[in-house]
């Protein structure tokens, strides 16, 4: 992979690949509420410059996000670039997020992952399947 552009959101590092993915590392224990839900989601527009990105979410270390949050993130897909979300969690906390966030029905597709490997190819491969449907 080549350049990589790295930008901090409020809750985490967010890291833009030259394939369009976007993986974003949530800090340690962080609380996610709706305020920083909608800096995450400006840090991911601007990142992207208005071209389609997939997101990889690694959720393993967020200590919580609130149900107002969650429904930010499923419902407003960063203004409509953000075309598909790989969760990728492991403890009992970010599974039961990671679930919660699939039952507000995101807009785009959505998939939950232990192994971050896996959840980027699955990005990588939702965006290239959003790309050949343009």
């Amino acid at each position: 992979m080549g350049d990589v552009v790295e930008m901090r959101s409020p809750i985490g590092l967010m890291q833009l690949f030259d394939d369009g993915v976007i993986v974003h590392t949530i800090d340690d224990g962080v609380i996610v509420d709706s305020k920083s839900a909608t800096g995450v989601l400006d840090a991911t527009r601007m990142l992207a410059k208005g071209k389609p990105v997939s997101v990889v979410v690694d959720l393993r270390r967020v200590g919580f996000a609130d149900k107002d949050s969650r429904t930010m993130f499923a419902t407003d897909p960063a203004g409509g670039v953000e075309v598909a979300t790989a969760l990728v969690a492991s403890a009992r906390v970010s599974q039961f997020l990671a679930d919660l966030f699939v039952r507000e029905k995101p807009t785009r597709p959505t998939s939950v992952f232990e192994d971050p490997s896996a959840a980027r190819a699955w990005a990588a491969e939702q965006l290239r399947i959003h790309q050949d449907q343009d």
